[in-house]
């Protein structure tokens, strides 16, 4: 894998964590800091250049399942500049439209973890001879 690429799952591990570490005012702070951590490691793993075949894939489903309350709620309707406009989350829209993004933003970048681990190459015919030979 590029260096490149780890150093960005290494930057992407420390900001799961981060927003882990933030979600203490949450009302609900359980699942999201369960979820930033789980997104935490399956980066931090795919900036150590080790994988989990299963923790990515997992977490895309979760956020895809979790992602349906927030489209029923039309949490995508939420101006992308009204959520940034101020930082205390004084109204259920707003907070709405920055949780239906970040569950996207883990998603996506779950599928760049899974995308980018390394791959098990099958075994060539030269495997097969240096394995009868010893």
């Amino acid at each position: 894998m590029l260096l490149a690429l780890r150093i960005l799952h290494g930057i992407m591990a420390a900001l799961f964590v981060l927003s882990a570490l933030v979600q203490y005012n949450d009302p609900s702070p359980a699942p999201w800091i369960l979820l930033y951590a789980a997104a935490a490691t399956a980066a931090g793993f795919a900036a150590a250049g080790r994988s989990t075949s299963w923790l990515a894939p997992a977490l895309i489903v979760v956020c895809l399942w979790w992602e349906m309350y927030y489209i029923r709620l039309g949490a995508w309707h939420t101006p992308f500049t009204d959520l940034t406009e101020e930082w205390h989350m004084t109204d259920q829209t707003i907070v709405d439209g920055r949780e239906f993004y970040a569950l996207i933003l883990i998603a996506f970048w779950m599928a760049v973890v899974m995308l980018s681990r390394p791959r098990s190459r099958a075994p060539t015919a030269a495997d097969n001879d240096a394995s009868r030979d010893a």
